[in-house]
């Protein structure tokens, strides 16, 4: 195993204690699901050459759907890919009563790169933006550049600008969206920080009305994000992410089971139609660089009566291929069936977490044996197959760990013997890492 920095270590086992996912250092975590990962890394490349990518992750409780996720974003962000996340629930969904707006708003905060990798990073990718703005202005002028802020400089700026401008603008809604980004960028050279700050409030979904945009903006044609449109403003970032250096964008939804208990019909229908409207751009190349991650359990997309199977359009992008199955599945298709973790990487994920335990605490007298047994006698457990959890397991062999590093005359077989998963009187309870 890598050697792990204390205070990554430390935070890895935070998290896991707290019972979420860790948003770094998932590398020294991951084991299995080497195909879907290396299908993820296909699906980027795709990004990266202008195509689009729908994938809706599938899985029972404690199949690591969140997990996944959170690896994926990891390695796009190690890639140069710009990737934000939302976790949708009764207030953040995809339209509706101002959900929709409130989920992209969640998604501009979030926004990430490499070099700011918890969000937050929409400035910096304007200012990559116009950076690029200002080299090729140099390399139009084809000499000296003039000191100052010369006519000729000037020119070669606005040539710039309406060049690079153009395929933002030709796309719907990409009138607005290019002035705001050219008001940025004016402002940002003149130095009027209300004038960014306006900027930056449209392109995050801030303003409700386009009278209130043209307000602070002083722009005609400016219409604000809506739940009707944020999709669109989404697939205009990508093309200005990709044209400031980055390869491309990608949307994480967890929690899509939030779609799926919407207990009004229409209101359900509402946002599964947007969700085909995702699909549809993605899968036809009319969503340039652009991908969506939609994750949640099977029932939400095979249920005929409220999963996404029930929208026939949906049902018709979303069906499995007839000649795949669970031994040779097909990881290309618009779903991705995430199976449980095999008892053999149960163990592997353990001896992982024991390991970053020891790097940061100091050696443990709990060993692979130790290990193995406490995983079988959980597995012996009524209903493990189905509902033993990750998230529960790991949390309470952390404990257990706590407890012998800092008590170091224990048993060890006796404190072990006692790490049980959280249970309910009905069930163990179905958890997801998330």
């Amino acid at each position: 195993m890598p050697e792990v920095a204390p205070r990554d270590a430390q935070a890895i086992l935070q998290s896991l204690q707290a019972g979420v996912v860790p948003r770094t250092g998932l590398q020294h975590l991951a084991v299995g699901r080497v195909a879907e990962v290396r299908q993820a890394l296909a699906e980027l490349e795709v990004l990266r050459g202008g195509g689009g990518v729908f994938k809706v992750v599938a899985g029972d409780y404690g199949s690591g759907k969140t997990f996944f996720l959170a690896l994926v974003r990891q390695v796009a962000l190690t890639r140069g890919y710009l990737v934000t996340d939302a976790d949708l629930g009764p207030d953040l969904r995809l339209h509706g009563e101002g959900r929709g707006l409130a989920t992209f708003r969640q998604l501009m905060a979030r926004l990430g790169s490499e070099s700011r990798p918890d969000g937050g990073a929409l400035p910096l990718v304007l200012d990559r933006w116009a950076d690029r703005v200002r080299a090729g202005a140099r390399q139009r002028l084809g000499g000296p550049v003039p000191e100052g802020r010369s006519p000729a400089l000037a020119a070669a700026v606005d040539r710039e600008l309406r060049a690079r401008l153009q395929p933002i603008r030709d796309q719907p809604g990409g009138f607005g969206f290019a002035a705001v980004v050219r008001h940025y960028f004016e402002a940002a050279l003149a130095g009027d920080d209300v004038g960014t700050d306006a900027s930056l409030r449209y392109l995050r979904g801030e303003f409700r009305t386009a009278t209130e945009a043209r307000q602070h903006l002083r722009l005609n044609g400016t219409e604000p994000a809506t739940d009707a449109t944020w999709f669109s403003h989404l697939r205009l970032l990508a093309l200005l992410g990709v044209d400031a250096g980055y390869a491309g964008l990608l949307v994480m939804l967890d929690e899509g089971v939030n779609l799926y208990r919407i207990a009004q019909p229409e209101a359900r229908a509402a946002n599964y139609e947007v969700l085909l409207r995702l699909c549809n751009d993605a899968l036809q190349g009319r969503a340039p660089h652009l991908g969506f991650y939609l994750a949640g359990p099977p029932e939400m997309v095979s249920d005929p009566r409220r999963g996404l199977h029930s929208y026939p359009a949906l049902r018709s992008r979303l069906q499995a291929n007839p000649f795949a199955d669970a031994a040779h599945p097909d990881l290309a298709q618009p779903v991705l069936g995430l199976p449980p973790l095999s008892p053999d990487e149960l163990l592997a994920l353990l001896l992982k977490v024991k390991n970053l335990h020891a790097g940061f605490y100091g050696p443990s007298a709990v060993t692979e044996a130790d290990a193995a047994a406490l995983l079988r006698r959980l597995l012996a457990r009524p209903g493990a197959e189905r509902f033993l959890t990750v998230r529960e397991t790991l949390r309470s062999f952390i404990q257990a760990l706590n407890v012998l590093q800092q008590n170091p005359g224990l048993d060890r077989a006796a404190v072990l013997s006692g790490v049980e998963a959280e249970v309910t009187e009905e069930r163990f309870v179905p958890l997801d890492m998330s």
